[in-house]
């Protein structure tokens, strides 16, 4: 999917990165740690050429060391476009003393948020809610979050995975509320978050990815949903929604995934960069 857009200006576009994923550690695997320094420094240099109304971070900004994020955020301040930014899992992978801090370091009061541009609204949601790595060991919200993966795991649920994680029934009510006032503004909506809610056998799933489909179901007017997470990127379409899933950017030594997604009337493109495939469908 993806030829060049013709026609009418788009209404909204921005910048997406997945998943830089820094520490100064050596490679493990096929995650290139160390370079996603520089790889963060091109990708803001290209998206500053650029007209953006903001640019999002599609959570994992950092792996293991508290420390990593200020170099991280001192590339990120070099942005011309506001930055929205989510948490993701190895964000909070850190020491325990440190996990109630990686809130305040992103300049989050909460994970779940939503920003109004124009005839669109864009939504985060915060997989990390629920999770076995939030919060410190002892917390009982760690607790209830290891009794359901544990549920999800006798049910052979192929997302029982600890590195994934759920958003809570109050956050799910305040999806909905949101969804229903942008229907009453006449906005159309794009929400973005860390797990992947679709393909269904896609292991890197939210733990309740089903009961966030189904509002999405309820709402025509969500036009996608953007994630990272699973680093091989993906796609799914779903009803009239389109669940794309951006490549991480730590993964290789020298490809530098991230996009530009242009939102119009009738369609969204994603202009592609390095690995990342470009994308257009009617939406």
């Amino acid at each position: 999917m993806f030829a060049q857009s013709t026609g009418k200006s788009p209404q909204l576009r921005f910048g997406v990165i997945a998943d830089p994923q820094y520490v100064n550690a050596p490679p493990a695997g096929t995650r290139h740690y160390r370079a996603s320094l520089a790889k963060l420094e091109a990708a803001v240099t290209q998206l500053n050429q650029q007209e953006l109304a903001f640019t999002v971070t599609l959570g994992d900004l950092i792996d293991h060391d508290f420390a990593s994020f200020d170099p991280v955020l001192e590339r990120y301040a070099k942005l011309k476009s506001p930055h929205r930014i989510l948490p993701g899992n190895h964000d909070f992978a850190v020491s325990e003393p440190d996990k109630s801090r990686v809130m305040e370091k992103l300049g989050l009061t909460t994970g779940y948020q939503s920003f109004s541009h124009g005839s669109w609204r864009l939504l985060i949601v915060d997989g990390t809610e629920i999770s076995p790595y939030r919060y410190p060991a002892a917390d009982l919200r760690t607790a209830e979050a290891n009794k359901m993966l544990e549920t999800l795991r006798t049910q052979g649920a192929t997302n029982a995975q600890s590195w994934n994680g759920a958003i809570s029934d109050n956050q799910l009510r305040w999806l909905e509320n949101e969804l229903t006032a942008a229907k009453s503004a006449n906005q159309r909506v794009i929400i973005c978050g860390h797990f992947p809610l679709l393909p269904s056998k896609d292991s890197h799933r939210l733990w309740n990815a089903d009961a966030v489909v189904q509002v999405i179901d309820r709402h025509p007017h969500v036009a996608a949903y953007l994630n990272g997470h699973n680093h091989k990127g993906n796609y799914a379409h779903a009803g009239h929604c389109h669940y794309v899933n951006f490549k991480g950017m730590v993964e290789t030594a020298t490809d530098n995934p991230f996009a530009i997604v242009s939102c119009y009337e009738d369609r969204i493109t994603v202009e592609g960069f390095g690995p990342e495939p470009s994308r257009e469908k009617l939406s």
